[in-house]
């Protein structure tokens, strides 16, 4: 639970402004409203440190916030995923990204929250924020898709990674990110030549991709002794939208989510490197 709480708390720190988009139209399909007084609360549990607790009322505060701006039931609830998963390290790593999907819509500007007892006596943390929150009024192009073959569920430390990705849909630009347990950025596109590929539809292609003609590799590294969570996250965009923010999940989240929903197609793939 430390690595979620973790990547939520470093998301939620982004204040940032959405990134303009270049087409007027597309200006007003995506919407920030403001929202006051979404309330969250969780319980302290013999199994939740008191940060773990303060953490999880914060992300119930910011469902509520997404609902309170009308974007529906459409919410990623991780804590329901858990609970009815194996716990599994990779269901860790897929809901790290299910927090950081609410942490790229909702950016805090004020947060008040305090320690109460319930009616039993039991300590209760409960949290009011207001919050920018961004609605996307574009309807999701569900025959746009990319999808990925080839990425084990686990390495060894040191291995080698190769896969293949076919984008259905639309003529597109890519975007890769890796995500470990300590760090965030953009591996994809790295040159001039590669900001400015385009890859047709239907078509399969390697990746990384070939550079000076020769075939490339991921080494799969960690950073400490223990498994550690790998995320890779594929974005396909129908135009060339350029990633210029940090190497942090925040600044690649409140990107990513800037973009129309029908611009833009997305795939998740999480490992463990053992």
């Amino acid at each position: 639970m430390g690595r979620i709480s973790k990547a939520a708390a470093a998301i939620a720190l982004a204040l940032m402004s959405i990134t303009a988009l270049a087409n007027p139209a597309e200006k007003d399909a995506i919407e920030k409203k403001k929202v006051r007084g979404a309330y969250g609360e969780w319980s302290l549990s013999p199994d939740l440190t008191g940060g773990e607790v303060m953490s999880r009322a914060l992300h119930e505060a910011k469902e509520d916030a997404l609902r309170k701006a009308g974007v529906g039931e459409n919410v990623w609830s991780i804590f329901g995923m858990m609970s009815s998963s194996t716990n599994s390290m990779f269901m860790e790593a897929y809901s790290e990204m299910s927090v950081m999907a609410i942490e790229g819509k909702v950016a805090i500007n004020n947060e008040h929250g305090s320690w109460v007892l319930n009616k039993e006596g039991s300590p209760v943390y409960t949290v009011k924020i207001d919050a920018d929150v961004t609605v996307d009024h574009n309807e999701e192009d569900l025959t746009y898709a990319i999808t990925t073959k080839g990425i084990a569920d686990h390495y060894n430390n040191g291995d080698k990674c190769t896969c293949t990705f076919t984008i259905d849909g639309s003529d597109s630009y890519l975007k890769v990110f890796f995500f470990n347990n300590e760090m965030a950025g953009m591996i994809y596109p790295d040159t001039p030549e590669q900001k400015m590929q385009q890859f047709k539809t239907g078509e399969t292609y390697t990746f990384p991709r070939p550079l000076n003609g020769f075939q490339g590799a991921i080494q799969m590294r960690k950073n400490s002794d223990k498994p550690e969570n790998i995320v890779m996250l594929f974005v396909a965009t129908k135009k060339n939208y350029p990633y210029i923010g940090d190497n942090d999940a925040a600044s690649i989240l409140q990107w990513i989510y800037s973009l129309p929903a029908n611009e833009r197609a997305i795939e998740v793939k999480q490992c463990v490197i053992f």
